[in-house]
């Protein structure tokens, strides 16, 4: 068995547990951002392929205690056997995270690190290293945590949150990956209507999509584990097809709405891209029309709010939030803002459950209508 880490956007590793264990991995620590598990290499990929709030999936290629100066980093780097997964003209990128550790220089640990990576595959049975910049990067992460540290591999490349369909952006879009996560935990039951409101950042529908036709997050897009040597192509092949084979084709209706045209037609474009176009129906409409109407089942949206977008009369769409929320009684309600100051003075706290999320750097809440 082989031991690998799942990194995890913050206050997520609940749900991250979870999808690690529906792969077939074994759980081994549950820590801030990082879910550290054992599986094959089957496990890795799927981990890779179906980890929606994921941020990347490493191998752990060593690990020791006590490692406080560079002599004990550099013979720790000389005990991997890099031949194993790639090689030797494919550039490595170094990375580094210290947390309260002797070793804390950044470009000290990076060059002592890459130092011993090109010594140890120097040796009789390799020519000299010459990188070729044409070729795919591998990602060399090392982690040290109070002193003890973590040699890993990075398998995914870029973060999972880039699922493939992002064609165009607009202002402050929302992370894949948070998106996900507010689905998941809103309990939408795919057979009720979702709603979004405020289609500005669009993501959240399609992730809602994604997850109701049971859509592997990771299917359309590139994994560097698909150039290591130790992984099986054709183990590669049948995940992918064991993927695709999962995914529904069940009638849904997801209601999505945004007063910017523009915004609509750059949504429409995304959501095709992820192959969810046919059961998302787009409407401009201003948010105020809903205040006219009844709804009912679930609501996930993510309303303007100062830090990330200048919205004129940004508390009265607050005001007018809160107005929705209390004459809806059959609405499963939920929002995220960073605009919580402000919205906590204009509600009554007790009707609302709150839970800290973060918006790539950002603090948010995400608020959910109890009673």
């Amino acid at each position: 068995m082989t031991k690998y880490i799942l990194s995890t956007i913050a206050w997520v590793e609940s749900i991250a547990k979870k999808e690690v264990g529906k792969q077939w991995g074994k759980i081994v620590e549950v820590r801030d951002r990082m879910i550290e598990f054992e599986g094959d290499s089957k496990t890795m990929i799927r981990v890779n392929l179906w980890s929606r709030v994921g941020n990347k999936v490493y191998q752990v290629l060593a690990e020791d205690k006590n490692i406080d100066n560079f002599d004990k980093l550099y013979d720790l780097v000389q005990k991997i056997d890099f031949k194993k997964y790639f090689h030797h003209d494919y550039p490595i990128i170094v990375k580094v995270k210290s947390i309260n550790s002797k070793l804390d220089s950044t470009p000290a640990i990076q060059k002592i690190v890459k130092k011993s990576i090109i010594d140890k595959i120097t040796d009789k049975s390799w020519k000299k290293v010459i990188e070729n910049r044409d070729l795919e990067k591998f990602e060399i992460m090392v982690l040290l945590i109070d002193d003890k540290v973590k040699i890993l591999l990075n398998t995914t490349w870029e973060a999972l949150h880039k699922r493939g369909y992002r064609d165009e952006t607009w202002e402050a879009p929302i992370k894949e990956s948070l998106a996900a996560t507010l689905v998941l935990l809103s309990g939408w039951r795919f057979k009720e209507t979702f709603y979004d409101v405020f289609c500005w950042s669009w993501t959240i529908a399609i992730e809602a999509a994604m997850i109701a036709k049971n859509i592997a997050p990771g299917l359309d897009r590139y994994f560097v584990f698909e150039n290591l040597i130790l992984v099986d192509k054709k183990i590669v092949e049948e995940e992918l097809k064991l993927a695709k084979s999962k995914t529904f084709d069940w009638n849904y209706k997801i209601i999505v709405s945004d007063i910017d045209s523009e915004i609509l037609q750059i949504a429409k474009q995304n959501a095709k891209n992820a192959w969810v176009d046919d059961i998302i129906r787009f409407e401009q409409k201003d948010f105020k029309e809903y205040l006219k109407e009844n709804l009912a089942w679930t609501l996930v949206s993510n309303p303007p709010y100062w830090e990330r977008l200048k919205v004129e009369f940004l508390d009265e769409l607050y005001e007018d939030i809160d107005k929705l929320f209390k004459q809806n009684k059959n609405l499963n309600w939920w929002i995220i803002t960073s605009y919580f100051e402000w919205f906590d003075k204009i509600i009554n706290l007790k009707n609302y459950k709150k839970r800290k999320l973060y918006n790539w750097w950002e603090k948010t809440y995400f608020y959910k209508k109890v009673s």
